[in-house]
């Protein structure tokens, strides 16, 4: 029996980065939670006695916002004991531990028994190293779609890219457990479920040494069987990632969200393949429009990345006309970072001002394609599941199953609630709709 760290009653929460992180961060709250601690997150003038803060390091960005946030959060709690673990935490320990803010520093591998190092007891199996870890949770914080993680780990080895650095090869989790979970936050409310993970189309490629033929068309289905859920959802998925598996399932799971996060990071094939990317223009436009011809009210979100190293202006132009292309309804823009221990760490990097032009000129014809994408909806009537009313705002709002984001007026709390609008107008970064049930 283990006394802890630092025995307390009164914790604070803290995330950056990516849904994998918000998910561990709750499966410890949850778990400090069992042990007696209490969050005082909104509760004014309630002594704070530890600060738990998951960081992200995808980019050199997020390094420096990181540390912004452990001085922020010495000044705002300066009685507090600071903890770190993450992802920076991986790579970038000792950094971490030589600032005076921060109390103690834990590694990734350590989330599944955070609470007994910190609260004190005993740990009764601790995870095996490059194991899945064994987090679980019982609530989503904050939402109306819950998030369940399933996979952890990346098999690719992009070429400008830390994650497989920080979070090793793809593990997969027990089916079992995901259904277990997916029962456990059914039961709570939760209404869609988004599969989430770092590379969720690897799921299961690791038990086939054992001889199981699971995989991720298995998971949805599962997920999908479950009585009062009715949605589920992916978080993120590689193109080459994308079968005939799961474009099928999209036909035959009418649960399964027509909608897919698919990064491309470039247009270019010469700048794919020094990335490290295993695919060509070519093979992500065809799976695009296969999908936009196959599954009706499909709708495509992806990352693009401006100013990789080497890349000319006539390969730049590659990613602009690819993107017209694929015509995505959300887009995440990015400018190259770069991250040491990566290949491209030591390539040649491209003028700041030329980046960030690109970088611009990215999210101009992102935003100008999102508009026309979310104009083409108008008439249209779909049902949405209502999510949280933000505080002070004017309509209730919620999503779509291909995650188009809809506004309207509700006589009463919509979180939780399917109903149906038609589509009239743009309305902030969605469309506004009126009530016809």
């Amino acid at each position: 029996m283990s006394s802890g760290l630092f025995p307390t009653t009164n914790v604070r929460f803290y995330t950056l980065g990516c849904k994998v992180n918000q998910y561990e961060t709750q499966a410890i709250r949850e778990a400090m939670e069992k042990k007696g601690a209490c969050d005082i997150e909104g509760q004014k003038g309630v002594r704070c006695d530890l600060v738990v803060l998951n960081t992200c390091t995808v980019t050199e960005d997020s390094d420096r916002t990181n540390r912004y946030w452990i001085r922020r959060l010495r000044r705002e709690h300066p009685a507090a004991r600071i903890v770190v673990t993450g992802c920076y935490a991986e790579r970038n320990r000792k950094e971490i531990e030589s600032m005076a803010e921060v109390d103690a520093v834990f590694p990734n591998e350590d989330k599944a028994v955070l609470a007994e190092r910190l609260l004190g007891g005993t740990v009764s199996v601790a995870p095996a190293p490059g194991s899945f870890l064994p987090l679980s949770v019982s609530r989503s914080e904050g939402h109306t779609r819950a998030y369940v993680k399933i996979q952890d780990g990346c098999n690719h080895v992009c070429s400008f890219c830390k994650v497989t650095l920080v979070r090793g090869s793809s593990r997969s989790r027990a089916l079992s457990e995901i259904r277990e979970e997916v029962l456990r936050l059914r039961d709570a409310g939760y209404r869609e479920i988004i599969l989430t993970g770092i590379q969720l189309g690897a799921y299961g490629l690791d038990f086939r040494f054992a001889g199981s033929t699971i995989r991720l068309r298995d998971v949805i289905e599962s997920c999908a069987e479950v009585d009062g859920i009715e949605r589920v959802r992916l978080g993120s998925i590689e193109i080459t990632d994308v079968g005939a598996p799961i474009v099928a399932a999209f036909r035959e799971i009418p649960k399964f969200c027509p909608h897919l996060h698919i990064p491309l990071q470039s247009g270019d094939n010469e700048v794919l393949r020094r990335m490290n990317r295993s695919y060509t223009r070519e093979f992500y436009l065809e799976t695009i429009r296969r999908l936009q011809a196959q599954v009706p009210d499909f709708a495509l979100s992806l990352d693009v990345m401006a100013g990789f190293p080497g890349e000319t202006e006539e390969q730049f132009e590659n990613s602009v006309e690819l993107l017209r292309s694929v015509r995505p309804l959300k887009t995440h823009v990015f400018p190259y970072s770069r991250r040491e221990g990566t290949r491209a760490a030591d390539w040649p990097c491209l003028p700041p001002a030329v980046v960030k032009d690109r970088v611009r000129k990215l999210i101009v014809l992102a935003e100008r394609i999102a508009e026309e994408v979310r104009g083409s909806y108008f008439g249209r009537t779909l049902r949405i599941l209502g999510e949280e009313k933000e505080k002070d705002a004017e309509f209730s709002n919620g999503r779509a199953a291909n995650y188009l984001k809809v506004f309207f007026k509700y006589p009463r709390p919509a979180q939780g609630c399917i109903i149906t609008l038609r589509l009239e107008k743009l309305y902030q970064d969605g469309v506004f709709g009126t009530a016809v049930d």
